[in-house]
């Protein structure tokens, strides 16, 4: 199992994919920060609602994860090798060693993401007159943000497992949480909260979207949806290389 696990994450880091998600890795939070007009209002603000304000955009780092787990699954697909690989380690540890590749990798990814987002904001506020202030909620963002990376790995491993196509997995990961959800955000949030990807999105606190679920709710519901994604994977892996 440890060698099926260090193939897999091996097979993340190799070749162009790897450039690929870290520049996917980058711009989510880019895209999150630029979503609406609360970046052109940060100088207005008190220093720690700005430096929260600032941060929050790591919290969407579980997209990037998702990414990287479905991706781990599809792209044997997409080679035709998917087969050879069950069948020469047998399902049981090939859906185990993706989906724990699938958490080394997104939680590395997701670290990395905190430590440069957060030395970006150190350096980017002081040029606006804004001095960076680490309170509870900035931390609580940082902090959240490496569950949400675990839970979002497993969930875009199984997107993958279910779906079985790169492209579609790719979509559903990506188009799901930052265009559907987001949108189901602005116009009934008291159910959009309960989606998956904004599920995870609400473990770290984002104060740029004060209406997500708070942490302690976002967590079981995240978890529920991780199951539930998980073993309808399982079910329809089992089924496909019966």
């Amino acid at each position: 199992m440890i060698g099926a696990i260090g193939s897999e994450v091996l097979r993340a880091r190799s070749g162009l994919s790897t450039l690929a998600v870290i520049v996917l890795a980058v711009f989510v939070p880019l895209i999150i920060l630029t979503s609406d007009d609360t970046l052109g209002h940060i100088t207005t603000m008190d220093a720690t609602t700005a430096t929260q304000i600032a941060l929050a955009p790591i919290g969407w780092s579980f997209v990037a994860a998702a990414f990287t787990g479905a991706f781990g699954v599809t792209r044997e697909f997409y080679y035709v090798s998917m087969n050879r690989t069950v069948v020469e380690l047998g399902f049981r540890r090939v859906f185990v060693a993706k989906a724990l590749a699938a958490v080394a990798v997104g939680l590395l990814l997701t670290t990395g993401v905190v430590a440069v987002w957060s030395a970006v904001v150190a350096i980017v506020l002081p040029l606006h007159g804004i001095a960076p202030v680490l309170s509870a909620g900035a931390a609580a963002t940082l902090v959240g943000a490496l569950p949400g990376a675990v839970l979002g790995s497993v969930m875009g491993a199984s997107v993958g497992w279910i779906v079985g196509n790169y492209y579609v997995a790719a979509a559903v990961v990506l188009a799901g949480p930052l265009a559907l959800e987001l949108a189901l955000l602005g116009t009934a949030p008291e159910v959009a909260g309960f989606s998956p990807g904004l599920s995870l999105a609400g473990l770290a606190s984002p104060q740029n979207h004060p209406d997500l679920l708070p942490a302690a709710v976002a967590g079981p519901v995240a978890v529920v949806w991780t199951v539930a994604l998980a073993a309808a994977a399982w079910a329809i892996g089992r089924r496909r290389f019966a």
